[in-house]
């Protein structure tokens, strides 16, 4: 760890990924003492009392919630004295984890402004954190081009791919930009870098999140289950199974993919800092719970069943192989109600039930997208893992564990029923 325990920055802490990253910092992932320091940075005003971090005591890591940063405006001077003024200790920061994506209708726009804001990050470090050891940030499937209609490359997926990804696809893709500038960046100095790149992200925030598929279809379950009067605490009353279709396409439904769990994604980021001589030198790393590819149409049944409900296919199939859909189009002549036009029709339920929190944490504007999903993602994509198990780091798990678990935290900070 070099000189001194190490000092964690984590910006966009309140995020899918970021929360769970200060979470397993907090519970000393991969040792007690291997940081004594914890940063948390975010847009949205958070407080310590709603995130649903663990407690501080004597074995933790001290946290500092830093709100209010927003890294859109400015430069990288103007963002080194904002934290120079906020974080106790800044000049003792060692491992910094980027967790910060801003969406944009534009394509071009949205690759200028992300870039934009990592400049001003690692500007503000390079000046004001000399111990600084490693960068760490998250890219996607989308590197490999899954927003093209039926994909660009045969699965399964490797990290070499990224680098042929078509030149029309590239530029409206935020991460080639975001290594060039790591690479530029760090050349010279003491610290280096890499890219962790997951698919489908399955994880909890205490506030929601735009675009986090299981807590939409999360309270789409509890709503369906709650107005079919089933759920675990009348499973054994005797009534008739209530079955849930698929929210999606047969070949959706059939789709060979590799979800990751938000806390499996903190965990190798971690790991992948404190292991800079086989993760380093701007390297990519596919990441996933499991080795083998799953489809939706295995775990559906299983989190439909986490309600009470019976999880089944889909329910008509007009639109089977239809590839062309866009990201965010659905299919004309759906048979049943997407779960954002459920859960839109329904959500007074959750605040009659004393859950009013679910109306304001919800995925509001990414509902469309996530609502697609089932349609226009009808091609494998499943990632290959064989790099990621050369760095030593932990097997495979179960990949609706994560789901399970995020459900679980959305009941009790009352996101869902």
């Amino acid at each position: 760890m070099g000189r001194h325990p190490g000092h964690a920055i984590v910006f966009g802490a309140s995020g899918l990924i970021g929360w769970a990253v200060v979470d397993q910092l907090l519970r000393c992932y991969p040792e007690t003492s291997t940081f004594s320091r914890i940063t948390a940075v975010t847009n949205r005003e958070v407080t310590f009392s709603e995130s649903h971090w663990p407690e501080p005591n004597a074995e933790r890591p001290k946290l500092q919630l830093i709100s209010g940063i927003d890294l859109r405006h400015g430069d990288g001077v103007m963002l080194a004295n904002s934290l120079k003024q906020a974080v106790e200790d800044v000049e003792t920061v060692t491992h910094l984890f980027y967790l910060v994506f801003t969406a944009h209708p534009n394509g071009t726009e949205e690759v200028a402004t992300n870039r934009r804001m990592l400049q001003n990050v690692i500007d503000a470090h390079n000046f004001l954190s000399p111990d600084l050891q490693f960068v760490v940030f998250p890219g996607g499937t989308r590197g490999y081009g899954i927003y093209a209609p039926g994909g660009v490359f045969t699965p399964p997926l490797t990290e070499d791919m990224v680098n042929n990804l078509p030149p029309e696809q590239a530029k409206t893709v935020v991460y080639p930009a975001n290594r060039e500038l790591l690479s530029a960046a760090s050349k010279g100095r003491d610290w280096t870098w890499c890219e962790v790149c997951p698919d489908a992200i399955i994880g909890f925030t205490p506030n929601g999140s735009q675009f986090s598929l299981a807590l939409h279809w999360a309270q789409y379950l509890s709503l369906y289950a709650h107005n079919h009067g089933t759920g675990p605490s009348n499973q054994e009353s005797g009534r008739p199974a209530i079955e849930i279709p698929f929210p999606g396409s047969t070949a959706g439904a059939n789709s060979l993919f590799s979800p990751a769990s938000a806390t499996k994604i903190a965990r190798f980021m971690i790991y992948a800092s404190l292991h800079s001589d086989i993760c380093g030198g701007g390297q990519l790393f596919n990441i996933a719970d499991n080795d083998a590819p799953c489809t939706y149409g295995e775990l559906w049944p299983r989190l439909a069943g986490w309600f009470g409900l019976v999880g089944t296919g889909p329910a008509g199939d007009s639109q089977t192989q239809n590839n062309a859909l866009a990201v965010g189009e659905l299919p004309q002549g759906a048979q049943q109600l997407t779960p954002g036009e459920y859960i839109s029709k329904h959500k007074d339920i959750f605040t009659q039930c004393g859950r009013s929190k679910a109306v304001d944490g919800g995925v509001g504007a990414g509902s469309r997208q996530l609502d697609s999903v089932g349609y226009w993602l009808t091609f494998d994509r499943h990632l290959s893992l064989e790099k990621l198990k050369k760095t030593g780091f932990e097997g495979s798990q179960d990949p609706v564990q994560g789901w399970l678990d995020s459900f679980q935290m959305f009941r009790n900070v009352g996101l869902i029923l």
